[in-house]
């Protein structure tokens, strides 16, 4: 007992917060006004009887008695006794020192016996440390789960993992009693940090003097370790040396957070209970800093926290202060919403000028009963206690100043005890529009009439609807026109040489095919290539679109997402169904150079008008009819939406739409049973353990993606275009032709790094680099679109000039749906459509059936080939003796 002091004692207890003790031994507490309640732990409780007071930093149980501070929580909790509860205090607020097996000298305590020196011993201990790290998966999942796992922030930090196996490495003698003077190992020659991701903290002219310690397991009840004795280190002193301002967090994770959204510099004080740490505190009054950005929770212990900063910073620094969410860390914030929220809340800065501007302000009569909010990506959930109500309101877009749409569900539930058995809950489903003053008279009265609430209660919650979904709407409007503003990343000297190198083979599309099929998609080497062509075709200024056909389960899903994953994610949209007027309200720029992919046919019908325009028009503009908010007179509004896009789908139907059709190569994938067989066989190569070795998907996709980011978006001249025929016959190739021209076009753009690039002189002066396309670029778009001209143009369908050819050959006529059935192993529903879709074309005749007898065909229209549009395009190899013979 004489170890301890009681004033010692008191300002222990005061450094840690009761509230976070209780939550870190599983007592769930619940805020009721200025105090928190829950389930007693020390008896049979099932009211809630245990009481939390914050400020006091006491509890009291009204069941069992159970009353007292944080020492008695522990030793009630834990059965320890009261020094034992001090050192478990101690190690919760930061400070695990015990003493050393190793008495102190005077002297040199950065010397030790043997010629060690501290910063030795460490350095050898962190490089342990970070082999370590490079052995556990464990721990680097960590770190990805904490968003923290980046290669600058790794080298950078020089992170670690004790694992356990220091102490193996360590000769006995004179190294472990100076690491156990140190703290890395304690007073039981165990490991200190074991079980934590370390990271060395260093000191300006000492070097390393340090380690902050995380455990990665969830249950441990201590999270946070540092080495004994007063933390000497100042985090991030590099970065603060030319510097006007800095921030300031509590723990080492928040200021990795900051600093990985591009934040610097930025420090941190290891733990609010002391306000900023001696050497820290030296170090910024030496400094250049003129400002210090306090970003700390905004919880009792962080208000707190920047009170004790404040105070000690004096008249020295502008302080200021980061305005965080409630209950929530700069890490968290990062896992749960990203980089981007986070570096918009870091940059919401509220000056302080003294203590007083951090107490929390009293709260109102309204503001007692706040509801809890939940926001999803659609909808937003207000749950209020008193009365028990839940609100489930979801937004309808477009979300503009003009209108505020929404669908209001609410459901109120009886106190408990009050409920009859079987009894259901009073509930409220509307449709409204907010801005309407009618409207909003019409959910009074019907949450007053459906959910019993008096008059003002139901205000108090409109009030909160409407407030939050304007937040709701700017939000996600905001975001809606920010859908394209995603910019790619700034690509390395290594990635640029590595991407170069792949656009110059000259077996460029050998090299694009053999990627794709290392990603498991084999055969179909026309029509994949032709897919990956359309993608990159986004880049001109006609891009191309492709519907992929096949039966259900050939393999066109996989196709249109394979091509996805080869372009660059911020190029992409993947959609699997879009409503009739999603695109139209979209961010101007939304879609801009953009491959729009629609899963299947039948999720983007109802967009189908909207899709034509942006493949023809490259843009949508529609003017709408709306009432001024504030006028009340009817005005027009217009919406733009730029384009132009590539544009890829998949559908099994076999009948299309023309007017989607014209605009679109169509992809028939090969549904042979040999082509089955090469599925089957990739298949069962996939599951052997060779493969583990041959193919790295994400290098594979990495690669397309920066060498697709590599290719300008230059003008294409085709020299030789005076000399390409095309077939005339069909109307419809009037957009065919200017669909093969773009083929040529897009060969030419990947190939730009082996075309000759030249320039001339644009209408306005300026100089207009361009791409010459080849010979060869006329021959790749001939070979792919042969098939695919013969197969649109052709009056019958795949199918229906297969079952064509295959009844032609059959000798026995008449024959029916089952022999053709029998004959091709097709599906009733694919026999079905063939044979009426020859019926109406002529090809088959139906000369018995109906009044229950089976239907009977016979061919009567030969085979089906007509002159084919292929005999009216120019062969590669003509058009080279062309080009040849009209060379000077």
């Amino acid at each position: 007992m004489n170890d301890f002091s009681r004033q010692d004692i008191e300002a222990l207890k005061a450094s840690v917060d009761l509230c976070e003790l209780m939550r870190s031994h599983g007592v769930e507490l619940k805020a009721v006004g200025r105090n928190f309640t829950a389930v007693c732990p020390w008896h049979d409780d099932r009211e809630a009887s245990l009481v939390v007071n914050p400020e006091k930093q006491l509890y009291n149980c009204f069941g069992c008695d159970a009353k007292g501070d944080a020492l008695s929580f522990l030793q009630a909790q834990e059965n320890l006794s009261f020094p034992q509860a001090v050192l478990r205090l101690k190690e919760n607020a930061g400070d695990t020192g015990k003493p050393s097996s190793v008495p102190p000298r005077p002297g040199d305590h950065d010397r030790f016996p043997g010629g060690h020196t501290r910063n030795d011993l460490l350095e050898k201990v962190c490089k342990h440390y970070q082999n370590g790290l490079e052995g556990s998966e464990e721990a680097r999942q960590y770190l990805k789960d904490r968003k923290l796992w980046n290669s600058e922030l790794y080298e950078g930090f020089q992170f670690g993992y004790c694992d356990g196996t220091l102490l193996k490495a360590l000769p006995k003698g004179d190294v472990r009693d100076a690491l156990c003077e140190i703290g890395i190992l304690n007073s039981k020659g165990r490991e200190h940090f074991l079980g934590c991701v370390v990271v060395p903290l260093f000191h300006p002219t000492d070097g390393l003097v340090g380690f902050y310690g995380r455990r990665i397991d969830p249950a441990a009840k201590v999270r946070h370790l540092f080495l004994p004795g007063p933390k000497r280190a100042v985090f991030g002193f590099q970065a603060m040396e030319a510097a006007r301002s800095v921030y300031v967090t509590e723990g080492v994770f928040d200021a990795l957070s900051l600093w990985l959204v591009g934040l610097r510099p930025v420090t941190c004080v290891f733990g609010v209970g002391g306000g900023l740490p001696e050497e820290l505190e030296k170090h910024l009054r030496a400094s250049s800093i003129t400002e210090l950005r306090l970003c700390f929770d905004d919880d009792r212990s962080g208000r707190r926290g920047q009170q004790k900063v404040l105070r000690q910073a004096g008249d020295r620094f502008k302080m200021s202060r980061v305005v965080m969410p409630a209950e929530i860390d700069a890490n968290k914030l990062l896992v749960r919403e990203g980089p981007d929220m986070l570096r918009s809340f870091a940059r919401c800065l509220k000056p302080l000028s003294s203590p007083e501007d951090l107490e929390p302000k009293a709260l109102d009569e309204s503001a007692k009963h706040l509801p809890l909010t939940e926001t999803a990506d659609t909808d937003f959930r207000l749950t209020f206690t008193e009365p028990a109500v839940t609100y489930l309101v979801t937004p309808q877009p477009p979300f503009n100043s003009s209108r505020l749409k929404v669908t209001i569900r609410a459901e109120r539930t009886p106190p408990p005890g009050t409920a009859k058995p079987n009894s259901l809950s009073a509930r409220y489903l509307d449709r409204c529009d907010l801005v309407s003053s009618r409207s909003r008279t019409e959910v009074l009265r019907g949450l007053s009439q459906q959910l019993s609430l008096d008059a003002e209660t139901a205000k108090l919650h409109l009030a909160y609807i409407l407030d939050t979904s304007e937040h709701f709407g700017a939000a996600h409007g905001k975001l809606t026109d920010s859908l394209s503003s995603e910019k790619p990343p700034e690509l390395s000297d290594e990635e640029k040489a590595d991407a170069l190198e792949f656009l110059q083979a000259p077996d460029l599309t050998c090299r694009v095919q053999h990627d794709m099929e290392a990603l498991g998609y084999v055969g179909e080497e026309r029509g994949k290539l032709l897919a990956y062509l359309v993608g990159l075709s986004r880049k001109l200024e006609n891009p191309l679109s492709a519907i992929i056909r096949s039966q259900s389960g050939a393999g066109k899903s996989g196709l249109a997402s394979l091509v996805a994953s080869l372009v660059p994610p911020e190029d992409v949209i993947h959609y699997s169904r879009v409503s009739a007027h999603a695109l139209a309200y979209a961010g101007k720029d939304a879609y801009k150079r953009k491959l729009l992919l629609m899963e299947e046919r039948v999720g983007g019908e109802a967009a189908d008008y909207y899709i034509r325009i942006l493949q023809s028009s490259h843009m949508i503009r529609q003017a709408v009819v709306i009432k001024d908010p504030i006028t009340g007179q009817m005005k027009t509004q217009e919406f733009e939406v730029e384009g132009p896009i590539a544009y890829i789908e998949t559908t099994t139907a076999s009948l299309i739409n023309q007017e989607n059709a014209s605009r679109c190569f169509e992809i028939y994938l090969d549904e042979t049973e040999e082509q089955t067989r090469r599925i089957h066989e990739c298949q069962r190569l996939s599951r052997e353990a060779v493969r583990l070795q041959r193919v790295r998907k994400d290098a594979i996709c990495a690669r397309h993606h920066n060498a697709q980011r590599m290719l300008e978006q230059l003008p294409v001249v085709i020299p030789y275009v005076r000399h390409l025929t095309f077939p005339t016959r069909w109307l419809r190739t009037r957009r065919d032709n200017e669909r093969f021209l773009c083929l040529i076009e897009v060969s030419a753009l990947l190939h730009q790094h082996q075309r000759p690039c030249g320039q001339l002189d644009g209408p306005d002066g300026e100089p207009v680099r361009y791409v010459e396309a080849s010979v060869e670029d006329y021959r790749l778009a001939y070979e792919l679109a042969k098939d695919v001209l013969r197969d649109t143009l052709h009056e019958l369908s795949i199918s229906a000039r297969e079952l064509l050819r295959r009844a032609s050959s059959v000798e026995d006529t008449p024959f029916t749906r089952r022999h053709l059935r029998d004959l091709t192993g097709w599906s009733q529903k694919r026999i079905h459509q063939a044979v009426h879709e020859l019926v109406d074309m002529e090809y088959f005749a139906a000369i018995t059936g109906a009044n229950g007898k089976a239907y009977q065909y016979t061919v009567i229209g030969g085979t089906g080939e007509g002159p084919s549009p292929v005999n009216n395009l120019l062969h590669p190899d003509e058009l080279a003796a062309k080009l040849h013979n009209s060379d000077p």
